[in-house]
């Protein structure tokens, strides 16, 4: 490295490669002024991993972005002088070099610190929207079971598992619960269906422990609900399958 006293801030944020890291770290041994300021500037990079400190993990290519914008970073040129000071001016040319080494590794933690938030701030906003998605499912369920006709249909599933239909025809909505229902198996998923004459494909879903999953079609003109365990993929257009479990609503 051409500056190895310059490589503290790479060295603190992990930014150097393994020639440059064995260097460093030999150089590092016998000079007490870097290893003052790997400890200081550890310390203030420590300070910056509070941004990461969220339930949620990093996405896997913010390490990358970090090192990527340090790699960035310019340093700052030399302040000019005065070429005709007006007075004699006692300069420690260490401090000097050090205030300036310094700043260059400070611009380069707060850039590393500028994309850790822009990258947690993608994390943010997915657990944000994750969370609104979360209300309004059980501001709709609520909704549903408060219903002045809401229907509450219980009946155990042919294939294991107890199972209820819930339906508002008020409020054109209606909902099917289970409860330790069964995988489906290898390629297979539940499909519910709209009674409306002839059964309707509604939505799929997975089983597997307590599942809720509302219906997409129209409740209010339903004579029905069922389900059935059919092909994963586009839904049939007709029940391939017994009707596991059904209601009149």
């Amino acid at each position: 490295m051409s500056e190895i006293h310059g490589a503290v801030g790479s060295y603190v944020v992990n930014a150097l490669d393994a020639s440059e890291l064995d260097e460093f770290e030999a150089h590092l041994a016998v000079c007490p002024t870097c290893t003052r300021e790997v400890a200081e500037f550890s310390e203030t990079a420590a300070e910056f991993s509070l941004l990461a400190s969220l339930d949620a993990p990093p996405p896997p290519d913010l390490r990358a972005n970090i090192l990527s914008a340090i790699k960035e970073v310019r340093p700052m040129p030399p302040e000019q002088s005065d070429p005709m000071p007006a007075r004699p001016i006692l300069i420690d040319e260490l401090a000097l070099r050090r205030s300036r080494r310094r700043t260059r590794v400070l611009t380069a933690l707060v850039a590393a610190a500028m994309v850790v938030a822009l990258g947690l701030g993608g994390v943010v906003y997915g657990l944000v929207q994750q969370r609104q998605s979360q209300i309004a499912q059980d501001t709709l369920e609520t909704q549903l079971f408060s219903a002045s006709d809401v229907q509450v249909v219980n009946t155990p599933s042919l294939n294991g598992g107890q199972v209820s239909f819930v339906a508002s025809k008020s409020l054109n909505r209606a909902m099917f619960v289970a409860t330790d229902l069964p995988d489906a198996g290898t390629g297979k998923r539940y499909q519910l269906w709209t009674v409306m004459g002839v059964p309707i494909a509604d939505n799929q879903l997975d089983g597997g422990a307590s599942t809720k999953q509302f219906f997409s079609g129209n409740i209010r003109d339903a004579a029905g609900l069922a389900v059935t365990i059919e092909n994963a993929g586009p839904p049939p257009s007709q029940p391939t399958s017994d009707i596991l479990a059904s209601a009149e609503i």
